[in-house]
């Protein structure tokens, strides 16, 4: 009997809380690091959501207050031949009527009803409201590419479009003829002191550009008569640079040494290795480093500044501020430019992302 009511009794767990699944977890963890991400990547999104927008506005449309972020126009109505903005004006009896502005003087405005246009009505621009459409000025881009920068000389932003393609495109060459080898020498070949130089290599990187600014100038100015071209700004990317070759040489020494001493093996010479082997295995980190050193040529300010004052070499950094330094600032237009500006570089971007990303 006693077994027998052993056997009946029946032991309970104490009830807890129920506790959220792993994978219910990692979805809220995934969740938040998303949100997070999303809100960051809107903070910087902002500002150039805001010259987008400003760059597609009119110049009454840029001062208005409050502002807005869609581009707005005034309604217009033809009356009498003549296109008239359009207000939704307080009248003394306190009704609202939608009329046309036809002149203003002293805070007060003449306005006419576009249905019946006789008699016109007078009332204080303080009690009108402009009706406002949105109106998108494509224009804008056309005007600010084709006007010139610089009374009585005939350049454009297209001419700084091009100098700045021109100088991107042989950094991008010269960087990479001149760090490749370097690094591949700093990664797959052994010889006496290699270790040393790569530090000293290393250490240019700590050297600001400050330092090494008025000698090059000098040097490329005064001895060489490189002023108003481009060579200063191209030569010293053919002499390599720290940080390249560092990221260049970190990524060779991730090709499995087997390779190489499989071609050894074969024959091949240490030129055939690094050109049918090495290269064709690193397309990643080159693209990396095409798409930084496209950056860098494309939104350098400084060289320019200092090596080029014919403004038919400008680059377009330097045209942008020299078109906003020399004109009563038009900043849609300025906006308009400056969007131009920032496409080949999102352009860039966008074709070389995944290999981007891998490198």
């Amino acid at each position: 009997m006693r077994g027998r009511a052993m056997a009946e009794i029946t032991l309970r767990r104490p009830t807890s809380r129920p506790r959220l699944s792993r994978r219910v977890r990692q979805g809220f963890q995934a969740a938040a690091s998303h949100a997070l991400l999303v809100a960051v990547g809107l903070f910087f999104f902002v500002p150039f959501l805001w010259m987008l927008s400003t760059s597609l506005k009119s110049e009454q449309d840029v001062f208005r207050m409050p502002p807005t972020w869609l581009p707005h126009d005034n309604l217009r109505v033809d009356v009498g031949g003549k296109a008239l903005p359009v207000y939704d004006v307080t009248l003394s009896d306190g009704s609202v009527r939608r009329m046309a502005l036809v002149s203003m003087a002293e805070g007060r405005g003449t306005f006419v009803d576009p249905a019946a246009p006789a008699p016109p009505i007078e009332a204080r621009l303080r009690d009108a409201q402009a009706v406002l459409v949105v109106s998108l000025r494509w224009q804008n881009f056309v005007d600010a590419m084709e006007r010139s920068t610089r009374p009585g000389v005939n350049v454009n932003f297209f001419t700084y479009a091009r100098n700045s393609l021109i100088v991107a495109f042989f950094c991008i060459v010269g960087t990479l003829v001149s760090c490749a080898p370097a690094a591949y020498g700093f990664a797959r070949i052994r010889w006496p002191g290699r270790d040393a130089l790569f530090m000293l290599v290393l250490a240019t990187m700590m050297l600001p550009f400050q330092v090494t600014m008025i000698p090059l100038y000098v040097i490329f100015t005064t001895w060489l008569h490189w002023g108003n071209t481009f060579l200063p700004l191209i030569v010293p990317t053919f002499f390599g640079n720290g940080f390249d070759i560092f990221l260049l040489r970190q990524f060779f020494r991730t090709i499995p040494e087997e390779l190489c001493d499989a071609a050894r093996v074969d024959g091949a010479s240490e030129a055939r290795i690094f050109f049918n082997i090495v290269l064709p295995l690193s397309v990643p980190v080159l693209t990396t480093i095409s798409v930084l050193t496209f950056l860098w040529a494309w939104n350098d300010f400084l060289g320019p500044l200092l090596y080029l004052t014919n403004p038919q070499a400008f680059t377009m950094a330097l045209g942008l501020q020299d078109f906003q330094g020399r004109h009563e600032v038009a900043w849609n237009l300025l906006m308009a430019a400056s969007v131009v500006f920032t496409l080949p570089i999102i352009v860039a971007f966008f074709f070389a992302q995944r290999t981007f990303i891998q490198g």
